[in-house]
């Protein structure tokens, strides 16, 4: 697999387990060459309602549901680490969220109680909170 370019708002399709693939999404750079991803899944699998996604026009075709960000399975990868993951055959990055929807993720989670400290302060300090 050749160079990924990571850009803040991108989707990319994971495997992951249990149930194989995910959707994950890139929040914010954390340190070097790592960025913060982010899983996007069904709202009825989780109970964290930190930040909801319901389906319309501005958002990417693949969300048919009303979806919620797990901030629980969030994950750093680099560029390396990350083509590891990636589903075989899926486009790179499989789409991208608008400035307004990556806000409303990164708001997200400030508030949710699933995200760890460490990246709350670096979304924090991305947004001008710090």
């Amino acid at each position: 697999m050749g160079s990924i370019i990571i850009n803040l708002g991108d989707v990319f399709l994971i495997d992951t387990p249990p149930k194989d693939k995910h959707f994950y999404v890139v929040i914010a750079k954390t340190s070097g060459d790592k960025y913060l991803f982010v899983n996007l899944t069904d709202k009825k699998n989780i109970t964290d309602h930190s930040c909801v996604l319901v389906p319309n026009p501005s958002l990417p075709n693949f969300i048919v549901k009303e979806s919620v960000i797990a901030y629980n399975f969030a994950r750093e990868w680099n560029a390396t680490e990350l083509s590891q993951w990636i589903t075989s055959g899926s486009p790179i990055p499989k789409s991208s969220f608008s400035p307004d929807v990556l806000l409303q993720i990164q708001q997200g989670g400030l508030i949710s109680r699933r995200l760890a400290k460490k990246y709350k302060t670096i979304l924090q300090k991305l947004l001008g909170i710090l």
